[in-house]
């Protein structure tokens, strides 16, 4: 009986960490640009996802946030692992000058590697 309850309670924290790190992947929901350049990657691990919106506010996941947050985040998650590469997901309408303030930040956090978000045109 001991060992039944030991897995069950491996199962419910397995879930339960499941479920954080599912939470923290989300992205908001934007309208992207069309590009014929657009591949779909082999690879998507080592990268860390910016978006911005219509409006010009920045986001970490589904979480808005400020430049200096961001700025912070790129830098730590840096620190943690060199190889990252940061993806800006854009939408289409967002004005490009929100888009030269997230390049500017993203470069002076030590990201050197950024990979721009489109879709696939059909």
């Amino acid at each position: 009986m001991a060992p039944m309850i030991d897995m069950v309670f491996l199962l419910l924290v397995f879930f339960m960490t499941v479920a954080s790190v599912a939470k923290s992947q989300k992205v908001v929901e934007l309208d992207l640009p069309e590009s014929d350049e657009s591949k779909i990657p082999e690879d998507a691990s080592d990268r860390g996802i910016i978006s911005v919106d219509a409006e010009g506010n920045f986001y970490i996941g589904d979480q808005i946030r400020s430049l200096e947050e961001v700025k912070a985040a790129i830098s730590s998650s840096i620190r943690a692992n060199p190889e990252l590469r940061v993806q800006v997901r854009a939408d289409q309408n967002t004005e490009y000058e929100s888009v030269r303030k997230l390049l500017k930040t993203a470069a002076e956090a030590g990201a050197y590697e950024i990979i721009y978000a489109t879709y696939e045109s059909r």
